[in-house]
């Protein structure tokens, strides 16, 4: 996955560069000369994209041989320009997170059962404000919170009760990312880390009906974080 980050952040840069240096498409060629924001910084329009997903925290090591999920995101944004330089940048978002488990044992109060491998899938309408700060013509960086509501939650072919499972409906956290501009056209990475907790503490966390913890979790320091590569197709104002 950092392989893959690393090859898609060098792809942003080469591009911007590429274009800053007299490409027929820039930033400028978006942005609405009536009004002064000449650098593409306001408008509105549609982005989605692939996602990699895992658990960050000192409680996450609970689950039995997590891995990361991988997922979609896909949603609307809407630009406000200061100037040339500065932006701040609204998204609505509808974003599937969550994590891998394989097949292991489990013993819980002196018996042991097997946990199937499956998918744990959390979908979040997720609404990001990001300033955006332009580096170049194409190249802009994005720096902000974000606020998520938890919608629903499916672990393998299982729709879980949010309120029964004891997850906490509210998320919210931070975003950073880069993202290149080529006339309406939008490509950016973005890291999303989660900082409020996916479960309310002392849940008893089942999977296949098998407890992980009888008595609840005792550590419920357990965080979403988000590897996110996005298309964008933007409409000036």
């Amino acid at each position: 996955m950092k392989q893959t980050l690393l090859f898609l952040l060098l792809a942003v840069s080469t591009a911007s560069a590429a274009h800053a240096q007299g490409g027929a498409l820039s930033s400028k060629d978006y942005g609405n000369g009536e009004n002064g924001t000449e650098s593409g910084n306001t408008g509105f329009g549609i982005k989605g994209g692939y996602n990699v997903s895992d658990l960050k925290g000192s409680g996450s090591g609970i689950f039995p041989n997590s891995n990361s999920l991988s997922a979609f995101n896909a949603g609307v944004y809407a630009q406000a320009g200061f100037n040339n330089f500065a932006s701040v940048q609204v998204e609505l978002l509808y974003i599937r997170k969550g994590f891998q488990t394989d097949q292991a044992t489990v013993t819980t109060g002196g018996t042991t059962s097997t946990v199937a491998a499956r998918d744990n899938r959390l979908d979040y309408l997720e609404l990001p404000v990001l300033f955006v700060g332009n580096i170049t013509e194409t190249l802009s960086f994005h720096l902000g919170p974000q606020v998520s509501l938890l919608t629903k939650v499916k672990s393998g072919d299982e729709d879980l009760d949010l309120k029964a499972n004891g997850y906490n409906s509210l998320d919210y956290g931070a975003i950073a990312g880069a993202e290149a501009r080529l006339g309406p056209a939008r490509l950016g990475v973005r890291y999303d880390l989660g900082l409020g907790k996916i479960y309310k503490d002392g849940t008893v966390v089942r999977y296949n009906n098998t407890a992980l913890f009888a008595n609840g979790i005792s550590d419920s320091d357990i965080h979403n974080q988000t590897f996110q590569v996005y298309l964008g197709i933007g409409i000036r104002k």
